[in-house]
C-alpha cells in the first residue's frame, strides 16, 4: 500500500521526513493549500526549507522532529546494551561513550539521508497531489 502524507494532518512534516529517511516512495497531498511545488519536494532539506519559508512550521518544531528521530535510535541502542550487560553500573562509561558516538554518527546519517534527491511528479492539474520516489 502506498503511503500518503496530507498537509491537513497535524503531524504531516514528521511523516514526510520519516518517509524521506526510509527512502520510501509516497504520495504528498497539499490539501491545506500551502502551495508546495515540485521543487519544494525534491529532498527533505528542500521540504524543511519550504515549510519554514511559508511560515508553516517553526524552527523549534523542525529541530524537535530531527532530534526525535536521532534520540529514538540512541535510546533503542542504550536499552539493548543495558539488557545485554549483567552489570550495568560497571559499564556505565561504555554505555555513555557508545551513546555519544552513536548519536554523532546517527546525526551524520540523518543529515546525509535528508539531503538525498527524490523524483517528484505532479498528479493533479492544480499541483496539490505529488508522487515522490527516491532516485
Amino acid at each position: 500500500m502506498e503511503k500518503v502524507v496530507r498537509t491537513s494532518e497535524k503531524d504531516w512534516l514528521e511523516k514526510a521526513l520519516k518517509l524521506y529517511l526510509e527512502k520510501k516512495p509516497f504520495k504528498f497531498i497539499d490539501d491545506a493549500n500551502l502551495k508546495f511545488t515540485e521543487d519544494d519536494l525534491m529532498s527533505a532539506v528542500k521540504l524543511i526549507r519550504a515549510a519554514k519559508l511559508k511560515g508553516v512550521v517553526s524552527w523549534q518544531r523542525i529541530v524537535g522532529v530531527l532530534a526525535g528521530i536521532g534520540i529514538t535510535g540512541v535510546g533503542v541502542w542504550m536499552i539493548a546494551a543495558a539488557i545485554a550487560d549483567p552489570e550495568p553500573t560497571s559499564k556505565l562509561g561504555l554505555l555513555i561513550g557508545g551513546g555519544i558516538i552513536l548519536a554523532l554518527t546517527g546525526s551524520w546519517g540523518i543529515l546525509t539521508a535528508i539531503g538525498m534527491k527524490f523524483s517528484v511528479a505532479a498528479k493533479s492539474p492544480k499541483g496539490h497531489v505529488f508522487v515522490i520516489k527516491p532516485e
